[in-house]
């Protein structure tokens, strides 16, 4: 197969769009341009400043379309821009990960509920460290209900055992910000991200434990990535 794998190409461009929503959200533009998309501000904690959509890029203009802040970063989407020459640190290296088949069958003690209060998306944003970007006084609240986005939990009586969010977008659906706090949860995901986005495979990048954890629920490495950042 060529490389890179075209499932990780429209993965990325997939995590570019739910990136660019999240800023736009935040009244956050952003432009594509050299085969990257780039915030036109500093974007919310967590979100990337600059992604890289097209292998083969050169280090020196990468870097040159991040901004110079302390902190400041690039989704190196294809692992192939070493940028520690350019004064960057390598903060994660994680692989995209695929599923095209979702069963929507699921798992039968795993159920996904669709956040569609504020209330909800309250404990969703709590619950992962950015109630900054989506809490109940944040702009990216503007993304509840919205038919391309759906923020997901999962609990076991009033405790709160999954969570995550997905983003239709590039032909596939995204699954990202996962947390998965009991058994079968990766194992549930796609088939849930497939109930609400029929026809569509699944993507998404993780690494370490979560990303065993979704090779273990199905899913499928179908290529690197890397995330650098200006040293603080």
């Amino acid at each position: 197969m060529a490389w890179p794998d075209p499932r990780a190409v429209r993965a990325a461009a997939n995590n570019a769009s739910w990136c660019a929503t999240v800023c736009r959200a935040h009244g956050i533009p952003g432009t594509l341009a050299v085969g990257q998309w780039r915030a036109a501000a500093p974007p919310p904690p967590f979100y990337p400043d600059t992604i890289t959509l097209v292998p083969g890029l050169a280090p020196a203009e990468v870097a040159a379309a991040v901004p110079d802040r302390a902190g400041a970063s690039v989704k190196d989407s294809f692992a192939d821009v070493d940028l520690a020459a350019e004064g960057f640190e390598l903060h994660l290296e994680a692989r995209w990960i695929w599923h095209s088949q979702p069963s929507a069958d699921g798992v039968p003690d795993v159920v996904w509920d669709v956040v569609d209060t504020a209330a909800g998306l309250a404990v969703w944003a709590e619950g992962s460290g950015q109630a900054g970007t989506f809490g109940p006084q944040s702009p990216g609240r503007v993304l509840l209900g919205r038919e391309d986005v759906r923020f997901l939990l999962s609990r076991d009586g009033d405790v709160v055992v999954g969570r995550a969010a997905l983003c239709a977008a590039a032909g596939v659906v995204g699954v990202g910000n996962v947390w998965a706090g009991a058994p079968g949860v990766w194992e549930s995901i796609a088939g849930t991200a497939g109930r609400l986005f029929p026809g569509r495979a699944v993507a998404g990048y993780e690494s370490g434990p979560d990303l065993a954890a979704a090779l273990a629920g199905g899913f499928e490495a179908v290529g690197p990535l890397r995330v650098w950042a200006r040293p603080a």
